[in-house]
């Protein structure tokens, strides 16, 4: 077993499924600064990511990583 400090982040990974113009596919893999609280009515959380951009992206498209 391994002592050594694990560190834990977050990545934007957008679904796909969903796609479409608006879905940032070019930010796949960026780090996630925060996530809103909040969702709107289509279901969607305000990311922001930690070059600053922010975007509409639903819950599950933040992963661990």
């Amino acid at each position: 077993m391994s002592s050594k400090p694990v560190s834990l982040g977050w990545v934007f990974r957008p679904d796909r499924a969903n796609g479409g113009p608006d879905r940032a596919v070019e930010h796949a893999g960026t780090p996630v600064r925060a996530v809103g609280r909040t969702a709107d009515d289509g279901g969607r959380v305000e990311v922001v990511l930690a070059d600053g951009v922010r975007i509409q992206a639903y819950r599950h498209e933040v992963v661990p990583g």
